[in-house]
């Protein structure tokens, strides 16, 4: 049968949006034509790049979580790399994918930051304390393919006084939330038509969960609502809307009244009677009708009037083997909308005529030459009415009131009130675009603009307005990583190109600094590097601390010093001191460029040091007082570690992946001993001891066994101690009756004790890990051995070697385990234990059986923990190492 689509070709604008894939698979749990009833919503020229979405929630558990305002129980006394940097102030965490967008904003007089992610939430961050305030989470989901619409942009604006966040998505909304509160402050629409509805002017405009809104323009008053609107129509006379709501028919109103017209029926069909295509309607307590489906009539009551009983048995066979109609909505035993199983719209037919708009729906309209915006829902306070608001777009550009302390173009805004727009016409602008419209607001564009489901990514020229004096001006990016200042009066007058950057800069931001201004970049280089506009060069090195890329940056003031705020792939959120761009206040220590494997204690000429390995295969020692390197690095490649002294001279033994081991001094790098194989498949696990005054090292495998060699000549000492039965994952050293032990743990759920000298288990396993052990430690306790030892089944088990017995084990982490602990006695005679859990070091004392201090946050996933003299935490994360010490 020939169907005609609701659409009309005459619509450029549907037509356009059909081409929208990634919006095509939005259809619900039914055969593919839902996907597309929704072609009005598909048409807001939202641009297929992705962030996260959102809808209110005020996180208090959030708050606890990132309870960095209170005073920390650990401290870090220093650290390398870039969380030495001295510009960095804070890391926010809390995002679980990239963080893809930053913005900031003044509430209450306390300045905050609002990141966007891919994890699909927006939060609002105390920008002094780094308190996460709010968490916006996923809108509810759409119920076709239960996704929740994505984030495609990110701005925050000032409305009459109060300050606001808009997010724009992929569903082609714009949200509006209040930042002080984290809840709904209404939203912006798109404005479809302007009509005479029964006298009175209306605008038609379409709002979120493709609802339609009808508002009179004299009182802004909604006069009613349409969710899920895929097309307009006249019939008899008058407008009506038609809807197709999820796993329900299609429905038709009357646009004046809010009435349904017409009732919807299921229907079987079509089928050739006669030469003409016909349906049957299903109705209860009766026979269902016929209906002629080319001239859209009641052809009869009842099918057995049509037919021979012979025949009618024959065609509701037929019928019910045919899978098109799935509907039809009748009006005074006509036909006005068919709905079919099939890919396509609803189809208006018959009598009910599509309404044909010559243009595309509009972000923003004209009023006398002023640009403005429509806003619903928005209130005032903690009231949200619905409300239709004005709001001017074109008196901002010298606004002084921007959040970040500069007098950023179109930052803030007011209302226009209702009566000065009475009876004045209201034609459609530019841009028309929600994305567009944010930027317009934000005063920049990112040049980020991705999508994740089809990996592809496209890059837009990046540009920020600004007025740091009396004059405006842009800096925009170009394609080969430069950035040119241009003065917005005259844009033939270009100022100085910055170049520093070796690709596509992301994102700009720029604000004055005393006398100067600076500008702050982003680029896919995974460079920050801050720009003296004036001059032209660089401040200073770039800004390092974010792992992969950085997305965003955004500029504001804390305290009177102006801060830069990144957005990172690596899911965090960092703020920055401009003032000390040029470095002040310190230097950058140099370090490993790879994740740091392995971390140990030892002595070298009487001081502490930290030994650590990283997979860049380079060894470096450092001062563990004041974190300077004490010697060059050496060259190994690492899988495990262990420190020992030889001949009075303190050695760094490594296992190489091929399981041999290697042994030089730490202070010369010279070699002790020829490189010699441990005879395991690989080594996982290293430790040292003293026997009778010789140094012992211990070696654990993936073959099931430990090894124990003598340092003075990388012989065996002993055969190889056997007992477990899979592979051993962690060993530790203490003394037990004088005499010096081995603790191991294994894939086999078990710890055992040796006895180093003689090779034999002592007692009976220890047990009672319900999962793998990755981790042991020991300590001593007024005179009695302990044993420590974590799990995969997220548990911490501490044991009294003397008895052979557990003493009480307590829970490890919130999710998941690692192979990171180490246990420290501090001055006040605690005995704690840290273990890592992602980018957290969590700390736990083991006398008291609770939490041993507040839980230190870091800026990158915790891979290896060692204890160091005076109760402190050697720590290696990510490719950098630091030392942590009980606050005081």
């Amino acid at each position: 049968m020939s169907r005609r689509s609701s659409l009309g070709c005459s619509r450029s604008w549907k037509r356009r949006l059909r081409a929208a894939p990634h919006l095509a698979e939005r259809g619900r749990a039914r055969p593919r034509h839902h996907a597309e009833r929704f072609v009005l919503h598909k048409s807001l020229s939202v641009r297929p790049h992705s962030f996260g979405v959102m809808t209110e929630r005020s996180d208090p558990a959030s708050r606890e979580a990132n309870s960095s305002h209170l005073p920390a129980s650990w401290r870090a006394d220093w650290t390398c790399g870039s969380a030495s940097d001295p510009r960095l102030l804070r890391t926010f965490s809390g995002h679980g994918a990239p963080v893809v967008a930053v913005t900031t904003a003044v509430v209450d007089a306390r300045p905050v930051v609002v990141s966007a992610s891919r994890d699909a939430t927006v939060c609002v961050w105390d920008l002094a304390t780094g308190e996460r305030l709010h968490t916006l989470t996923a809108a509810p989901p759409d119920p076709m393919s239960s996704l929740s619409p994505e984030l495609v942009a990110l701005a925050t604006v000032v409305v009459d006084g109060r300050p606001l966040v808009l997010t724009c998505h992929t569903d082609g909304t714009a949200r509006l939330w209040d930042p002080e509160t984290g809840r709904s402050a209404g939203e912006l629409a798109l404005v479809l038509a302007q009509l005479v509805l029964d006298g009175r002017h209306v605008v038609l405009a379409v709002q979120a969960d493709r609802t339609l809104g009808v508002w009179d323009r004299a009182t802004g008053s909604r006069l009613g609502v349409f969710p899920w609107m895929v097309d307009m129509g006249t019939l008899d006379g008058r407008k009506v809307v038609v809807t197709c709501p999820p796993d329900h028919p299609a429905q038709v109103w009357d646009l004046a009244t809010g009435r349904e017209v017409g009732e919807c029926l299921p229907a079987q069909g079509p089928w050739t009677l006669e030469g003409r295509h016909i349906a049957v309607t299903e109705e209860e307590g009766g026979p269902g009708r016929v209906w002629d489906l080319d001239r859209h009539v009641l052809l009869a009551a009842d099918l057995r009037d049509l037919l021979t009983d012979a025949e009618y048995g024959d065609a509701l066979s037929a019928l019910a083997a045919v899978d098109t109609v799935s509907a039809l909505t009748v009006v005074d035993d006509r036909v006005v909308v068919l709905d079919s199983h099939y890919e396509g719209a609803p189809e208006l037919v018959g009598d009910l005529t599509p309404v044909v708009f010559p243009d595309d729906p509009s972000a923003t309209l004209i009023l006398e030459g002023r640009r403005v915006a429509l806003a619903v829902g928005v209130g005032v306070g903690m009231e949200v009415d619905h409300t239709l608001r004005f709001w001017d777009l074109s008196t901002r550009p010298m606004d002084p009131t921007g959040s970040d302390g500069t007098r950023n173009m179109h930052n803030s805004m007011r209302s226009i009130p209702l009566e000065a727009a009475a009876g004045k016409e209201l034609t459609k602008g530019e841009p028309r675009d929600l994305v567009d419209l944010a930027r317009l607001i934000s005063a920049r564009t990112n040049g980020l603009l991705a999508t994740e489901g089809s990996g592809e990514t496209w890059a837009e020229a990046t540009s920020r307005n600004l007025v740091p004096g009396d004059t405006p001006f842009s800096l925009l990016s170009g394609p080969d990583g430069t950035v040119t200042l241009r003065h917005t009066p005259d844009p033939s007058s270009a100022g100085g190109v910055q170049t520093g950057h070796t690709d596509r800069v992301w994102a700009v931001a720029g604000t004055p600094v005393g006398t100067r201004t600076l500008a702050v970049t982003t680029s896919r280089d995974r460079t920050v590097r801050v720009w003296d506009l004036a001059t032209g060069e660089q401040e200073g090195e770039p800004l390092t601390g974010h792992t992969g890329q950085v997305w965003d940056v955004a500029i504001t003031t804390l305290d009177g010093r102006a801060v830069a705020v990144t957005a990172g792939e690596d899911h965090t959120v960092r703020t920055w001191d401009l003032t000390a761009a040029r470095g002040d206040g310190g230097r950058l220590r140099t370090g490993h460029t790879a994740s740091v494997l392995a971390v140990a204690t030892a002595v070298l000429d009487g001081a502490p040091v930290l030994v650590s390995a990283g997979a860049d295969h380079a060894v470096r020692t450092w001062d563990l007082t004041t974190g300077s390197q004490v010697s060059d690095s050496l060259s190994a490649e690492v899988s495990a570690m262990a420190t020992a002294v030889v001949g009075a001279a303190p050695v760094v033994v490594t296992a190489a992946p091929d399981a041999t081991l290697h042994m030089v001094e730490l202070a010369t790098g010279r070699t002790v001993h020829r490189p010699f194989l441990s005879g395991h498949g690989r080594v996982l696990a290293m430790a040292s001891a003293a026997l009778d005054g010789l140094p012992v090292l211990l070696t654990a495998g993936s073959d099931r066994v430990v090894g124990v060699w003598d340092l003075t000549t990388g012989q065996p000492l002993v055969a190889p101690l056997t007992g477990h039965s899979s592979r051993i994952t962690a060993v530790a050293t203490t003394v037990l009756d004088g005499r010096p032990v081995a603790v191991t743990g294994s894939w086999d759920k078990t710890v055992r004790l040796w006895d180093i000298a003689t090779g034999r288990q002592l007692g009976e396993p220890l047990t009672g890990h319900t999962d793998w052990v990755t981790a042991v430690a020991t300590a001593t306790l007024d005179g009695v051995p302990l044993a420590v030892s974590r799990s995969r089944d997220r548990t911490i088990r501490l044991w009294n070697l003397s008895a052979g017995q557990e003493i009480y084990a307590v829970q490890a982490a919130e999710s998941g385990s690692g192979n990171t602990l180490a246990v420290s006695a501090t001055a006040d005679g605690r005995l704690v234990a840290a273990f890592g859990d992602d980018r957290t070091v969590r700390f736990r004392d083991l006398i008291a059986g609770s939490p041993a201090g507040t839980d230190h946050l870091l800026p990158f996933p915790v891979h290896s923990l060692v204890a160091a003299p005076g109760g402190r935490f050697a720590v290696g994360f990510g490719c950098e190492v630091g030392v942590l010490s009980r606050a005081s």
